[in-house]
């Protein structure tokens, strides 16, 4: 059980819990369920409501400043997505996106970071589902990142290079 005020992981990305109730004005079967009330953390004008008593995995605790250098750690040892089928590893990206699991949204960037480098040797462009992947995943994890770390989100790339350059 969350409580108000936590942040937490949803499919939208970073947000915290502002409230937890019936939902009012919205019908019966709303009035009905308790539902969190989300925020999300970089999009003010947005609200999110999923239901107390709905899937397990709709919402996770965010990541805390311990935990993102823990994850720090594990970068080198976390593998690429090795899957040549573009219909494959597309319902991969997905799967990993939809997951909110941090380590799966590193895979996804380490892996396009690699497939990008090696075909623009080759002559030739980025997939287009290569990049709407990375920019989702990137976007999630970096997010994330900033919140946890207190920092500005454009500086968290900045800090996973340092980081690593330290090692």
């Amino acid at each position: 059980m969350f409580n108000i005020g936590d942040t937490v992981v949803c499919s939208n990305g970073v947000c915290r819990i502002e409230k937890i109730g019936p939902l009012t004005g919205m019908g019966r079967s709303a009035a009905d369920r308790t539902y969190y009330t989300l925020r999300p953390c970089f999009d003010n004008a947005a609200t999110i409501y999923v239901p107390v008593d709905g899937d397990d995995n709709a919402l996770r605790f965010a990541l805390d400043k311990d935990e993102v250098k823990e994850l720090m750690n594990e970068i080198d040892d976390l593998d690429q997505i090795d899957i040549s089928d573009e219909k494959k590893r597309e319902t991969e990206y997905r799967n990993a996106v939809n997951s909110k699991d941090p380590r799966r949204l590193i895979r996804i960037i380490k892996t396009m970071y690699f497939r990008r480098k090696a075909r623009i040797e080759s002559g030739k462009k980025s997939t287009a589902i290569d990049e709407r992947y990375f920019r989702i995943a990137e976007n999630r994890l970096y997010e994330e990142m900033a919140m946890a770390l207190s920092i500005d989100r454009d500086e968290v790339k900045e800090y996973i290079r340092n980081y690593i350059e330290k090692k």
